[in-house]
């Protein structure tokens, strides 16, 4: 069993059971599915803390430390990193070139209602939850491969009246601009409304608030 900070390796469930002396809770997290081979290959992991207090684990040690090889190929299977548009959009600005520092100073003052993890959160959850990872191969369930037949309205056994598409293409799914505004406000530090000069620079303002804070 090879032991890292707070990501524990198994090869079997019991080491984690042994490790335990109140109430566990288990959830896999999905590696990858062969639909070919019929296998799906994923991580099962016993811990004290939710899913997503693993999340907000892995996403605050990568904005205040460093992730190891386990903990970042845990991260990178998380479809949270995706769905959560704090973490998105901080990655995104990651990749732009902007520093850790910058995005924890925009990602705690942002006026957005983006979630943040504090560094006192991050110790917290280190300082008390272990994820234990016990990794496996499991086969699905075989299903019937499609014939390339499909039944008319009118044959019998119908497969229902056919209908016609009664949404149009304006109800398309469309560009989400607020996206766009976030990752601006990551990467420069300000927003600018209706292209009229209101700009929101919470770097500025932090700046201000040191500089009276050190007058008086």
């Amino acid at each position: 069993m090879s032991f890292n900070p707070n990501i524990i390796s198994v090869s079997k469930p019991s080491e984690a059971f042994a490790s335990f002396r109140g109430p566990m809770i288990s959830y896999p997290i999905v590696k990858s599915i062969n639909r070919e081979t019929g296998q799906l290959r994923r991580w099962v992991v016993f811990s004290q803390g939710k899913r997503s207090t693993l999340v907000r684990y892995l996403w605050g040690k990568l904005l205040f430390d460093e992730l190891n090889g386990l903990e970042l190929k845990v991260f990178w299977h998380l479809n949270e990193i995706t769905k959560d548009k704090s973490i998105y959009l901080s990655l995104k600005a990651l990749a732009l070139g902007v520093s850790k520092r910058k995005i924890r100073e925009r990602l705690e003052t942002n006026p957005f209602g983006l979630s943040f993890v504090s560094r006192q959160q991050y110790l917290s959850i280190k300082g008390r939850v272990n994820f234990f990872f016990l990794e496996e191969t499991i086969n699905l369930r075989t299903v019937t491969k499609y014939s390339g037949y499909c039944k008319h309205h009118k044959d019998k056994g119908s497969l229902g009246p056919e209908r016609e598409e009664i949404f149009p293409q304006i109800f398309d799914p469309l560009h989400d601009v607020l996206d766009e505004v976030i990752l601006k406000f990551l990467t420069v530090g300000e927003i600018t409304f209706f292209q009229e000069n209101v700009v929101f620079r919470p770097d500025e303002a932090n700046k201000q608030k040191r500089f009276k804070h050190l007058e008086k």
